[in-house]
């Protein structure tokens, strides 16, 4: 596979095409729900992204080392496994809503973490205010029509699942050297399938393999796995390398006008002036969270 670009650039690129794509998966992600469980949805997609990387990155040779393993495991463990188990349950028990103004705390989470564990990112004030402005318009999408109703379990839940992933972005900074982002990807893709089929195995949940063959699931299936899985969990790695945690983190601010956007596009839902004046308000907190800090006079 041809080397990506590493320019600051091509960096914010490759986030925010991975964000874009998680965006639109949400779409997808609600019809294939309706035909198989979540856990299904997990095994099949990340499934089908580990053979499409096998093919790219043929295994070759020994593997380095035990620790450089035992830190591919973390990442599939918790970067993959734990997040998206914990915001699935979430989802079970508080309304999408809630889940997706907590998932907009993950860039201010990976904020706290990476002040303490990565060299050079310093926690600024204008992340907090971004935070806040980009919070706002989110609400504003997200709760259109709706009230914020408290749903203690459900919504620990998906706090818990934004701290995996904020703590699995920091991770992803701390790569083992020598290995191509292709290979940490599939790598820790094949540790989360193993704890997938283990999980399936103890809950003993029947396969909905007959669904298989409605057109519908096949592709929503395939979009899933090349794209919202292979495609960009790999240009997230990528683009983290490139950035750091933090300015890749406040894309995920945009996750909430993108799948609304996608929702008038492609579901012929209706763009309101609510959606247009949260979506400001996202842009604006974005604008506010990438501002690099002055540097001090000297």
């Amino acid at each position: 596979m041809p080397t990506l670009p590493a320019t600051r650039l091509a960096g914010h690129l490759f986030t925010f095409a991975t964000i874009a794509i998680w965006s639109v998966a949400f779409v997808g992600n609600k019809v294939l729900l309706e035909y198989i469980t979540p856990i299904e949805v997990m095994l099949y997609r990340f499934t089908l992204a580990w053979a499409l990387m096998l093919l790219l990155a043929p295994v070759r040779g020994m593997v380095r080392s035990l620790r450089d393993e035992l830190y591919f495991f973390l990442l599939g463990f918790l970067g993959i496994f734990v997040y998206f188990l914990l915001e699935n349950y979430a989802l079970r028990y508080t309304q999408a809503a809630n889940v997706g103004l907590y998932m907009g705390a993950i860039p201010i989470l990976t904020a706290l973490l990476a002040h303490f564990f990565v060299r050079g990112e310093r926690f600024r004030r204008t992340l907090l205010l971004g935070f806040l402005v980009a919070l706002a318009g989110m609400g504003m999408i997200l709760f259109e029509g709706r009230h914020f109703e408290l749903r203690l379990r459900g919504d620990l839940l998906a706090l818990a699942a934004a701290t995996v992933f904020a703590l699995y972005s920091i991770l992803l900074k701390g790569t083992p050297s020598g290995y191509t982002p292709l290979v940490v990807t599939r790598k820790s893709f094949f540790y989360a399938i193993v704890l997938m089929l283990a999980w399936q195995i103890v809950r003993a949940e029947p396969l909905h393999w007959q669904a298989l063959h409605f057109p519908i699931v096949a592709l929503n299936l395939i979009f899933l796995g090349l794209f919202a899985s292979g495609l960009a969990f790999f240009l997230w790695q990528r683009g983290i390398e490139i950035i750091g945690p933090v300015a890749a983190g406040n894309y995920i601010y945009l996750v909430p006008l993108l799948t609304a956007l996608t929702g008038v596009i492609i579901l012929d839902e209706k763009l309101t002036p609510v959606m247009i004046a949260g979506g400001s308000l996202i842009l604006l907190g974005l604008y506010l969270s990438q501002r690099p800090t002055r540097p001090s006079s000297e």
